[in-house]
């Protein structure tokens, strides 16, 4: 596998409020600032999407073409970054192509790597990201798609065998819960699921393994570093809790074949109750992960405590990835930082200052004078155009 060390060249066409921009990042920490509303967050969200394939915020790809082409004969985005690594630079192109009236123009991502076409699955994690954003207080608070999310788009860049799991279960899913829907209305005999049964507990079996062990160095990480954030005054406890039924913390299969099994099995016990509902009631898509700070839910935590299991959570994640891929991804800060006090402030930036670079968005430069100062490349976002600033 392919590892990235830091972007040194960033190029953004069409893409959401951008009209052209390009901008020579630096090794070490980067600082974006610029207003509200001017593009940041977008700035940030591309360098995400080139390593994961997906947006962070969109829930189309017709979301991220510049809105005043989405009407014109054939709206894309285009996205291209060099990538300066241990094994040799790289080249990552997306071009997004919005929806069209042409039958000819298919919808959806089209991937280059080194100028050479690829299919989505085949660049995720070919640049490494992690992205912290003002929303992540609600990975420890929020609902449960939100912790599956938090896990599957960290998996996904550091085992492909994972990102194929995740798909093809996706696929079983809908044509099982499918067939659920016409055995309850007598369209189909129940006998049919045996093979859907088999097909979804083999998927489910990859992605609660690997889930399970991505937790188990995700877990002391966090608790470290929420111990460290807080001065020793907070806990934080991340407990898996797989959708098969009958599993409590000291009870956890030890390989996908055992994963797989216990699906079967809690599938098998649950037909009666499924085929009622019409829908696939256990699996990897109902996943959870208990997060309780000072041994209570985190929903009943401060906001500043949820605030501090997030950011602890997040800098875990990155620290998943250096291990996993044995170097360094991308850091990218979302305006993260002018919200906490200057001594999370500072136990936040001396961890992410082992990185090799940090990409910093922020509002409110005076809340931030020391990663200013410290800063390697400083820039300034204003109605889509980003520009280098070299003054004080």
């Amino acid at each position: 596998m392919l590892y990235a060390v830091f972007i040194f060249d960033l190029e953004i066409v069409n893409y959401r409020n951008y009209g052209r921009s390009r901008i020579r990042l630096d090794r070490g920490i980067n600082l974006v600032v610029g207003d509200n509303a001017q593009g940041k967050s977008n700035l940030l969200e591309a360098i995400y999407l080139l390593s994961t394939l997906r947006s962070s915020r969109a829930s189309s790809d017709a979301d991220l073409v510049r809105r005043d082409l989405l009407h014109t004969e054939f709206p894309v985005a285009r996205l291209a970054t060099q990538v300066e690594r241990s094994a040799g630079n790289l080249m990552l192109e997306v071009a997004i192509v919005g929806r069209t009236t042409d039958a000819s123009h298919r919808a959806g991502k089209r991937v280059r790597v080194n100028g050479v076409p690829r299919r989505a699955s085949e660049a995720v994690g070919q640049l490494a990201a992690v992205l912290f954003t003002t929303l992540d207080i609600d990975i420890a608070a929020g609902p449960p798609l939100l912790r599956r999310r938090y896990l599957d788009m960290m998996i996904s860049q550091v085992d492909r065998g994972y990102l194929r799991a995740m798909q093809k279960y996706a696929r079983v899913l809908q044509q099982r819960n499918s067939l659920l829907k016409r055995v309850q209305s007598r369209e189909a005999s129940a006998s049919e699921l045996n093979f859907w049964d088999q097909e979804l507990a083999h998927s489910g079996g990859i992605i609660m393994q690997a889930r399970a062990d991505a937790l188990g160095h995700l877990v002391p990480q966090a608790q470290f570093h929420m111990d460290r954030l807080s001065d020793g005054l907070e806990t934080l406890s991340m407990t898996y809790r797989p959708a098969v039924g009958g599993l409590d913390e000291h009870d956890c299969p030890i390989d996908e074949t055992e994963w797989t099994a216990r699906m079967l099995r809690a599938l098998a016990g649950l037909r009666t109750r499924e085929i009622h509902a019409g829908a696939t009631l256990v699996g990897p898509h109902r996943d959870d992960v208990i997060v309780e700070i000072n041994a209570l839910p985190a929903d009943f935590g401060s906001r500043a405590q949820q605030r501090t299991a997030a950011l602890s959570m997040r800098i875990a994640e990155a620290s998943y990835l250096r291990r996993a891929l044995g170097d360094d991804p991308v850091v990218l800060l979302d305006d993260v930082l002018s919200e906490l006090d200057a001594r999370r402030r500072r136990g936040v930036m001396e961890f992410l200052d082992t990185f090799q670079q940090t990409i910093v968005t922020t509002a409110e430069p005076d809340r931030v004078r020391d990663v200013m100062t410290r800063a390697a490349g400083r820039f300034v976002v204003a109605a889509g155009t980003i520009t280098r600033f070299e003054g004080e």
